[in-house]
């Protein structure tokens, strides 16, 4: 079992992917309950196996925040790490898009108690990263669809994209960044930056062509087999049978999901009895449930439909700014704590981005300690800068900080943002 009881417990507690996403910090211990010298443990793994001896395994510590990616294959002595996340040394960069989105289908059609879109790629997803290649119409609804299972929220009726994907996106997204995909002399895939190029995004991964420690050929071995269950749940002996193929191609087309339920007739008249794509066509949780087990029974590419039946997404005309707020309150009392949660909070409800304190300079007083004399705060405005700016101006004037305050473009050249 990938989830066990006790990680799918966890998952339905309302604190779980706060901690997760590093949205929130875990509770300190309470002295009376803990020993000084003992941590706090919520530590949890799960197993994805894909048979063969084949599976990813992640380790997550909720008290830590440190979750770590491995590879259990026959090959290898003992699970191998392939990537970290934490809030310090991080190497999160593991899997592309298209590998992420194949092993949640092969796990699914392994397991019908792990839904895909579903857990496994709400938790995967922090080692997935973007390149140029990757099209934000073929991957937000799966992203979106996820999250609605995992994490669903009042009032969400499926219009817009989620939150957590357009953080992700916007996080994992090095489609500018100077990526070099290159071949390790046993054939494999590995993944480099170019040093001349100034990114504001890093690569950080291990499958980097010079590791030598990396897995690749087990990586390989993995992907291959999560392949082989993909293309054997398509059986040709069922997509002979005429009734099947006329209600597969009706679904192929852009507006197939209202087709699905006379394909899952179809399936089932012909002697279909795969309880996944069953399900995926009588009873889906989701529309892009339905859409990639389409594409999987039309031997489709990965995307393909799902572009086709959802459109273009937002994300493709998303636009963010990365802006660095400066507070010099030397000689005065310092507002930034306030400001920045009030900002925050402004932005988020203007669905505008989002705001908090990243640092500040110190200066050495007589009495050989040292005192804050400013603070920046580091704000991201999405879609809409100059409603963006209207708020940060705004907030400034209810604690009359204006004149005391500084705003620019976080990024090269990083031009100044008039306040006044």
């Amino acid at each position: 079992m990938p989830l066990n009881d006790a990680l799918r417990t966890r998952m339905d507690e309302p604190d779980f992917w706060p901690l997760y996403f590093f949205e929130d910090e875990p509770d300190e211990p309470d002295d009376e309950d803990e020993d000084d010298d003992e941590e706090p443990e919520d530590e949890h793994r799960a197993e994805f196996g894909l048979g063969d001896g084949l599976s990813l395994d992640l380790d997550l510590d909720l008290a830590t925040g440190y979750f770590s990616l491995g590879l259990t294959a026959p090959g290898l002595a003992e699970p191998v790490e392939l990537g970290w996340d934490d809030q310090a040394h991080f190497h999160p960069h593991v899997l592309r898009w298209a590998e992420l989105d194949l092993l949640g289908r092969a796990m699914a059609l392994r397991d019908p108690e792990l839904r895909h879109p579903g857990p496994l790629l709400a938790l995967l997803l922090r080692f997935a990263f973007l390149d140029e290649r990757d099209d934000p119409d073929t991957i937000a609804p799966l992203v979106d669809a996820a999250f609605r299972l995992v994490r669903p929220q009042d009032g969400d009726d499926g219009g817009g994209v989620r939150s957590e994907t357009r953080d992700w996106y916007e996080l994992r997204n090095l489609s500018d960044a100077g990526l070099r995909w290159t071949t390790t002399p046993g054939g494999h895939p590995a993944v480099a930056q170019d040093d001349r190029v100034d990114a504001d995004a890093l690569l950080y991964s291990l499958r980097s062509p010079d590791n030598e420690e990396f897995p690749f050929a087990e990586w390989a071995a993995l992907t291959e087999r999560a392949e082989q269950i993909v293309t054997d749940a398509a059986s040709a002996a069922l997509l002979s049978v005429p009734d099947v193929r006329d209600a597969l191609e009706r679904c192929t087309a852009p507006r197939g999901h209202r087709h699905v339920a006379a394909l899952a007739e179809a399936l089932r008249a012909a002697g279909c009895v795969h309880p996944v794509l069953l399900r995926a066509f009588e009873e889906p949780v989701s529309r892009a449930e339905s859409c990639w087990a389409v594409e999987v029974l039309a031997g489709m590419p990965q995307g393909t439909l799902v572009k086709r039946w959802f459109g273009r997404s937002p994300l493709a005309d998303a636009r963010s700014w990365n802006l660095a707020l400066t507070i010099d309150h030397e000689g005065r009392s310092d507002p930034s704590v306030k400001l920045a949660e009030e900002l925050h909070d402004a932005l988020q409800r203007a669905g505008l981005g989002g705001a908090e304190i990243g640092g500040g300079t110190a200066r050495q007083t007589s009495d050989g300690g040292s005192q804050w004399v400013s603070t920046r705060l580091d704000v991201q405005v999405r879609d809409d800068l100059e409603g963006g700016v209207a708020l940060i101006r705004e907030a400034l004037r209810r604690h009359d900080a204006t004149d005391i305050a500084s705003l620019r473009h976080s990024a090269a050249p990083y031009e100044p943002v008039p306040l006044h």
